[in-house]
């Protein structure tokens, strides 16, 4: 328990140090391919939260769409940009992480969506199933989790830590959660510079 919240939060570090670089880097990213997924995968102007929203540069996409937006991020940095980037409803964003996301109790079973954005490839497989069983607690019935996470391993990387993800572990816990995968895709990664494959994979909580 205690290494597996070691690599978690080191992780966390690295971002927090590197958070106004990675904002600008973020902003620069082509996201239209997963920006489509989206929106093919979401009921219009329903509520969306998302998990590791970084600049929050999805959210003002699905903002700019009439979606309802909220935000969880571990880094304080990436929550104070999203609250000044959104000044009237600031109080949709909260400092938490997965496995265990501490909100509170008036959201839980309220969301129509959860998306998580190159976040699951630095969670250690152990915490696979805390963290779906979480995710849950936060849907609607028939609500949609969203999933994009990297294949491609991380050569020399210290300071994060990745997870080689086990596709079919991850559909076969969701699956067990009540989690049923409806779409996927695979593309290259939107900063032209780096050599990275995405898989993103949209579940519906079938849960009564």
């Amino acid at each position: 328990m205690y290494f597996k919240k070691k690599l978690i939060e080191s992780t966390i570090t690295y971002y927090s140090n590197l958070a106004d670089n990675l904002i600008s880097s973020y902003e620069t990213a082509d996201m239209s391919n997963l920006h489509t997924f989206l929106l093919s995968n979401l009921v219009p102007n329903s509520k969306v939260i998302d998990i590791g929203f970084g600049s929050a540069r999805d959210l003002a996409f699905l903002r700019d769409k009439g979606f309802d937006i909220w935000g969880i991020d571990p880094v304080q940095k990436f929550v104070d940009y999203a609250k000044k980037r959104f000044p009237n409803i600031e109080n949709h964003f909260f400092k938490t992480s997965l496995p265990y996301l501490e909100i509170s109790k008036d959201l839980q079973y309220s969301f129509d969506a959860v998306i998580l954005i190159a976040v699951w490839m630095h969670l250690p497989k152990n915490t696979y199933e805390n963290a779906i069983k979480r995710l849950c607690t936060l849907l609607r019935p028939h609500g949609k989790i969203i999933i994009s996470y990297s294949i491609t391993p991380r050569k020399g990387e210290t300071e994060r830590y990745f997870e080689n993800v086990d596709s079919n572990l991850l559909q076969n816990l969701f699956e067990v959660h009540g989690c049923v995968k409806v779409s996927s895709i695979t593309n290259e990664d939107g900063l032209s510079e780096r050599e990275i494959t995405w898989i993103t994979e949209a579940y519906s909580y079938d849960k009564p």
